[in-house]
């Protein structure tokens, strides 16, 4: 979860079991559903609550992932270090290996790109430093610290 640094809006991610991961941004007195819907299954195959993706008087998430990416740190980008980066949100993802940015237009996910999936490391978190870098801590050799730079394209 993290606070977003212009709206001061609380967003959480959150795992499904086989898909239905989400993001959200947590507001008092709403009711985001589980288990009574969802985007994902039972790691069986069997379908969760009514098996259903929408309901009156629940929320849709924000953005989901189905396959399930195991979602593990969220961090907004606001520095200039990598403008084309600016307003985006960054999520690691802990079953396949990679670095999700999210563009976003207000509280809409408009498009996702895939970061560092060629590393094949687990992402278990992501910040930016007061340089404006991004930083990823990975499973690999017991924790490793990376930096991310961006490449030209």
């Amino acid at each position: 979860m993290s606070q977003h640094t212009t709206t001061r809006c609380l967003w959480t991610h959150e795992h499904g079991a086989r898909g239905g991961d989400e993001i959200n941004i947590a507001k008092a007195g709403l009711n985001y559903g589980w288990p009574v819907i969802t985007h994902g299954v039972n790691y069986s195959g069997t379908t969760i609550g009514e098996g259903i993706t929408e309901k009156a008087g629940m929320e849709q998430p924000l953005h989901q992932w189905t396959p399930s990416i195991g979602p593990s740190g969220l961090a907004f980008y606001t520095a200039n270090r990598f403008p084309e980066w600016k307003g985006n949100a960054f999520v690691g993802s802990l079953s396949f290996t990679y670095l999700s940015r999210l563009t976003l237009n207000g509280t809409r996910v408009t498009a996702e790109e895939k970061l560092l999936d060629e590393w094949n490391q687990r992402i278990r978190e992501v910040r930016q430093a007061p340089d404006g870098a991004l930083y990823v801590l990975t499973d690999a050799r017991n924790g490793q610290l990376a930096r991310v730079e961006l490449l030209p394209r």
